[in-house]
């Protein structure tokens, strides 16, 4: 009994700690309409910020604390709904989930440039010392922890009961136009729930970090997944269920711990234990649920070139990229860095182009792609040494062998919609991760199997010719997908589902066609990639990897083939160009997660939009000026 008291308690203090973090999480969801995908980030951030006084500074840790918590915190979460979240009030839920998976690159990036990627020790704030509770031995931080997280969720309740700021707050809630035309400043309340969310990612991150350690790497997922596994209890809606769900959630994952005696891909629960309780419940939500979660339309209006450019301009300008792109090996001369260097960035835009026609051109969103990536690499790499095949029909195997997962995927899109999508898209990856791609018997006890490269492309050379003549054709695939029925079928789902089901359009089989394509694709690229270095490696195939995929897509035009090939060749080509340059080596990541925050809030297209318009106007030009010259001559009067 002892044990069980003990670990209940553990449980409880963890659980109240993820309780009051998803109450500021699902506080400024519902007063901005933003979910903060960024949440674990900023409680990094936070804590660093944290570390930097208390550790490297001197400060007192209590002092370091209250400054971080009631000072820092709301300055950053103010200014964050100010800058950013305020201009996206009406946007469609996809760009809101991509401009907040921006804000977890560039957060952590912020992170990684200023304090590095090691894991630091935070002290606690509380003694260590233990005394006898119920028969256990308790220690004291842990009911520190629990009296300060309880006490704070008391305050909060407290606050927006009894406060005219509270009342305001509750009403921005309940229903925001109504508060407007009541006289409430949303904006300012809005702010100010902002300023209160960050506060508790601030103290979520300062109470857990002396017991889990600071790490810039592990510490986000971690504090995410409990947080949105909490804030579905509720879905999004009710904060004392949020409450109640970080509670049942830190139980789970106490006794798992202390109870759980499995092996194998069965060990791993303990770590996905949130985002299975989260699947589960977003799977089963009520309807009245998914219908709100899946907000307007992804209707982004861009920008049209006055003057377009005649039909075979764009073949053209292909025909000249490619052509450039062919020359390149020779172009390099014997540099291999170089060639190297292009060949991921052709392999990357195989895997942006597998993000545009499922996001682009379907208004469908998935930030769990990396499962597709590590799932054919995998399976390529295991029937070529473990059962002999040879490498292309291994390779062939390999990519199909991911598209079952995406029709899944597809089929729950018929069900979920916007956020919802994309929560189980990312749990998706983690699970995949953790259940597969970890295990020795799938990675391998060094946690990397051999992918050979086929037969004819074993040279640096051979197998850059492949991976152009693969991009080639995947985007041939694409363009003539965009240009087709499958393709106005795509547009019109984007546009409004439901009007395309009122048209009598399968709208199931579309989604499992475009979801499996994507996946495919997806798939083509993670074998490619596996083979630039000859190893497919559980490392390769973080989920952090598949947010920034989305962001690099952002970057480059996530409604363009062009967008995914500029993006492809940016992030292959960034160590390359930057490689002497420090400083913009530390700073892209933060680089990327500003491009990805402002481009679909201020640039839809990304930067292939700006080569688009650009490329427009001086054709535009080129063609007045050929006007003025055939122009006849005006006959004397």
């Amino acid at each position: 009994m002892e044990i069980f008291f003990r670990t209940l308690f553990i449980g409880v203090v963890a659980g109240s700690v993820y309780a009051l973090a998803s109450t500021g999480l699902v506080l400024t969801y519902r007063t901005s309409g933003v979910l903060n995908l960024g949440y674990g980030a900023l409680a990094l951030l936070m804590s660093f910020v944290h570390w930097q006084l208390a550790v490297v500074w001197g400060w007192p840790l209590w002092l370091s604390a209250i400054v971080v918590i009631l000072v820092v915190a709301p300055i950053v979460g103010a200014l964050l709904d100010l800058a950013l979240f305020r201009r996206l009030v009406g946007q469609p839920p996809v760009i809101l989930i991509i401009c907040t998976v921006g804000l977890w690159v560039l957060l952590q990036g912020i992170v990684i440039f200023v304090w590095g990627s090691e894991t630091e020790t935070v002290p606690s704030l509380f003694p260590t010392d233990t005394v006898g509770i119920f028969g256990a031995r308790i220690g004291i931080d842990q009911i520190a922890i629990l009296v300060i997280a309880l006490g704070g969720a008391g305050i909060l309740a407290a606050f927006l009961r009894f406060t005219k700021w509270g009342i305001a707050l509750r009403a921005v809630v309940d229903n925001r136009e109504v508060a407007g035309l009541m006289g409430v400043n949303s904006g300012l309340v809005s702010a100010g729930s902002w300023a209160l969310g960050t506060s508790f990612a601030a103290m979520t991150g300062i109470l857990l970090t002396p017991q889990l350690l600071l790490d810039p790497n592990l510490l986000p997922p971690f504090i995410i997944s409990f947080v949105l596994g909490a804030a579905i209890v509720g879905y999004l809606r009710s904060l004392s269920l949020a409450f109640a769900g970080g509670i049942l959630l830190g139980l789970i994952q106490a006794f798992l711990i202390q109870y759980g005696t499995f092996r194998g891909i069965l060990g791993s629960i303990t770590r996905i234990a949130p985002f299975l309780v989260l699947s589960v419940l977003i799977l089963f939500a009520p309807r009245s649920v998914r219908r709100t979660s899946a907000g307007s339309s992804f209707v982004v209006r861009v920008r049209e070139v006055a003057d377009r450019a005649p039909p075979g301009a764009a073949m053209m300008v292909g025909a000249v990229v490619f052509g450039v792109l062919a020359l390149l090996p020779i172009l390099v001369g014997g540099s291999v860095s170089w060639l190297l260097a292009v060949t991921a960035g052709l392999v990357n835009a195989i895997v942006f182009l597998s993000l545009v026609i499922l996001t682009g051109y379907s208004g469908q969103i998935s930030l769990g792609h990396t499962a597709f990536m590590g799932i054919a690499a995998f399976t390529t790499a295991h029937l070529v040494s473990g059962a002999g095949m040879p490498v292309w029909v291994a390779f062939a195997l390999g990519a199909l062998a991911a598209v079952p997962a995406g029709a899944l995927i597809g089929l729950i899109a018929v069900r979920l919609h916007g956020l919802f999508l994309a929560l189980m898209t990312l749990a998706f990856a983690f699970i995949t991760q953790e259940l597969f791609f970890n295990q020795p018997s799938v990675s391998g006890i060094e946690g990397s199997v051999v992918v050979p490269r086929p037969p004819g492309a074993e040279g640096n050379a051979a197998f850059y010719y492949l991976v152009l003549a693969v991009l080639a054709a995947c985007a041939l695939l694409a363009v003539s997908l965009r240009t087709g029925r499958t393709g106005r079928v795509l547009a019109a789902m984007r546009d409004s589902e439901t009007a395309t089901r009122a048209l009598g359009i399968n709208v199931v089989k579309y989604k499992t066609i475009i979801f499996g394509l994507s996946a495919f694709m997806g798939a083509v690229g993670g074998i490619l990639f596996a083979m630039i270095r000859q190893a497919a490696d559980r490392l390769d195939f973080l989920p952090f990897y598949s947010l920034i995929y989305v962001t690099l897509a952002v970057i480059g035009g996530l409604f363009h083939v062009g967008g995914a090939i500029v993006a492809g060749l940016l992030f292959g080509l960034y160590p390359k160009l930057f490689g002497q340059n420090e400083l913009m080596l530390d700073i892209q990541l933060i680089l990327f997660g500003v491009g990805a925050t402002l481009a679909l809030a201020r640039e839809p297209e990304g930067i292939f939009g700006e080569l688009r318009r650009g490329g427009g106007k001086l054709l535009a030009l080129v063609r007045r000026r050929r006007s003025r010259a055939i122009a006849p001559a005006e006959e004397p009067a």
